[in-house]
């Protein structure tokens, strides 16, 4: 009996090292999704002659080590006021926040400051600490400006309240979200337009159809965005837009496309990322005339679950670095058939490149399996990527100026892209179709031309393409 129990303890034991072991091997593959937290902030900036002092408080912090992203031209990075501030978890190097159950902690620091002519009309960006996946619920923005500069603040947040005192301006501006810009312009505006997702700033007024037309942006989720009339071009900041034109299209626009860039890390992908994003969450055609033809390539293909599907997809991806590969994967899940129409559109300029799916098994050539090799199916076509299938078979291929040529010894091939013929041998043969088509930046040449033609063999498994010479 003692022998049981002491073996039954040795078992216990050993399943608690077990558990731990696996408990701390999770802990380590959990995702950056799963890691982020989310924080309040409330933030002091009092402008000087040449800088920004801004004091910084955070809320709502978690208990776990943080590591603090200051802003790159930020100087005399220092904990707050130790007598009535707390900053017990900055570390000695101050990049990061120790563990520990304090909940608040305040930092100072300073960043430069632009002369007050050079900094008129002009967006500082990127000038407030935040925290390595952290994400601000709430931010509330207070602006000292002790020069008496007059003219106007804007953050991308709504303006609580405004104060021209004797000896300093000051401006509050509260809200949901993240800011990371700040914008002063001599000249005060007008708020012509105001509710909780967008203020319009300008010098005219704003029509009635434009102020309904606002009105209709409550999109939810989305955060308030500052935009401001200009007739010179400015670049804008994340919430801070700027616009030579008042007319509906273009505000609806410039709107769903910040917050667009605000949730998504768009960097790797061409301008058409963003809209085509936007148009599906939305609902509204946003973009290019490349973009919208893309919605509608994809909407014309898709069944009511596969774009409930691709919707969710979507919306999972918010604070991704996005990629077409990435594109490609999640809309390869939702269709279930494989696709690579986002990359094939990164690489065809202002073009739009065709919705094709791709076979997933293996091909194989003479017994060997090709890694380069392709095939894809388009409106019942069943067509193999030309170029590594022909020089495998031993013809060198060229693109020029009459079309497409594949050349061996014996056999020589031209393939004009444009007419429904090819020559072969200085013989021509007139046809109804083309046997190759472009697609992309990729050639492709149709599964039953390449047998008649090229004089192969093609078997088919479920797990494998086996094509062989004959």
């Amino acid at each position: 009996m003692k022998l049981a129990a002491g073996l039954f303890s040795i078992l216990l034991f050993i399943n608690g090292i077990m558990l731990t072991f696996q408990y701390h091997v999770y802990s380590n593959q959990l995702t950056e999704e799963d890691k982020t937290f989310y924080y309040d902030q409330d933030i002091e900036v009092v402008y000087h002659k040449n800088k920004f002092t801004i004091r910084h408080h955070l809320n709502s912090l978690p208990e776990s080590q943080v590591r603090l992203n200051w802003p790159a031209k930020s100087v005399k990075k220092e904990c707050g006021n130790k007598k009535t501030e707390k900053c017990n978890r900055l570390n000695k190097t101050k990049t990061s926040l120790n563990k520990g159950k304090t909940k608040e902690q305040t930092f100072v620091y300073t960043i430069p400051a632009p002369s007050e002519g050079k900094l008129s009309g002009r967006v500082i960006k990127n000038i407030f600490l935040s925290l390595n996946l952290g994400k601000p619920v709430h931010t509330t923005i207070h602006i000292t400006d002790k020069k008496h500069s007059g003219g106007q603040w804007i953050t991308g947040l709504p303006e609580v309240k405004s104060k021209n005192l004797k000896l300093i301006q000051y401006s509050m501006f509260s809200g949901n979200g993240p800011v990371t810009s700040l914008y002063w312009q001599k000249a005060k505006m007008k708020e012509l337009f105001t509710n909780d997702q967008v203020t319009l700033y300008g010098n005219g007024h704003a029509s009635d159809n434009l102020a309904q037309a606002l009105k209709g942006l409550d999109i939810e989720g989305f955060e308030h965005v500052a935009i401001i009339e200009s007739k010179k071009y400015k670049k804008s900041g994340d919430r801070i837009l700027f616009t030579s034109e008042l007319n509906k299209k273009t505000l609806t626009e410039k709107y769903i496309l910040s917050q667009m860039n605000q949730k998504y890390n768009f960097d790797m992908l061409p301008n058409w990322g963003p809209a085509v994003v936007a148009s599906f969450l939305t609902e509204r055609r946003v973009g290019s005339p490349k973009a919208s033809k893309m919605v509608a390539t994809l909407k014309d293909y898709m069944n009511e679950q596969q774009l409930k599907d691709w919707k969710t997809s979507l919306e999972d991806l918010q604070g991704k670095k996005i990629t077409a590969g990435l594109l490609d994967d999640k809309l390869s899940s939702s269709l279930e058939l494989k696709t690579s129409f986002f990359k094939m559109n990164a690489q065809n300029g202002n073009k739009v490149a065709p919705l094709l799916f791709e076979d997933k098994r293996p091909i194989y050539l003479n017994g060997l399996q090709q890694k380069n090799m392709q095939v894809i199916l388009k409106d019942g076509r069943i067509l193999y990527s030309v170029k590594p299938l022909l020089n495998k078979l031993g013809y060198s291929t060229k693109i020029g100026v009459h079309g497409f040529y594949a050349q061996s010894k014996e056999r020589n091939f031209r393939f004009p892209m444009d007419e429904p013929f090819y020559v072969y041998n200085e013989h021509r043969y007139d046809l109804l179709s083309q046997p190759i088509v472009k697609y992309g930046s990729d050639y492709y040449i149709e599964e039953a031309w390449l047998v008649r033609l090229f004089i192969v063999d093609i078997e088919k498994s479920e797990k494998q393409i086996n094509i062989k010479r004959q």
